[in-house]
């Protein structure tokens, strides 16, 4: 299942990175994150293993993050394994006019056992959240980039 998102953030390519490489801050735009336990390597850099936990309405989502590639200000990929599926998530980061950012988002969730038969019914529901922590990302970083403009 493939999914494309793109936002406009009122904000500098500098200050979307800087929120998007702050592990405190995931918990302001993902409000479902429960932990993130780094488990191997350097956070937030190429070949860093995390445990991310979600509470999905009283359910414990657990993952395995991976980051498999990074370019400062520009593009984060990484790998998401869980029992439900894995997915692959591809960041790209454009400066508009140094006072806005292009966000575009892709990913590609395989679902394994079971959850390939009824995967078909989750897709509405991983769009919506997905969608939902952008839109939380973009309050954020427009938030932090207002501040800073004082």
């Amino acid at each position: 299942m493939k999914h494309h998102y793109e936002v406009v953030i009122d904000a500098d390519v500098r200050t979307v990175w800087k929120i998007l490489d702050d592990i405190d801050s995931m918990k302001k735009w993902q409000p479902s994150l429960e932990s993130i336990t780094l488990k191997s390597g350097v956070a937030g850099q190429p070949g860093a293993v995390s445990e991310i936990v979600y509470d999905e309405n009283g359910r414990k989502v657990t993952m395995t993050e991976t980051i498999t590639e990074r370019r400062d200000l520009q593009f984060m990929a990484l790998k998401f394994e869980a029992p439900m599926g894995d997915t692959v998530v591809v960041n790209h980061f454009e400066d508009i006019d140094g006072k806005q950012t292009r966000w575009k988002m892709y990913s590609n969730f395989t679902f394994k056992g079971l959850f390939k038969l009824i995967g078909i019914f989750f897709s509405g529901s991983i769009r919506r959240s997905n969608e939902g922590m952008l839109h939380n990302f973009k309050l954020l970083a427009e938030t932090e980039q207002a501040q800073h403009a004082r």
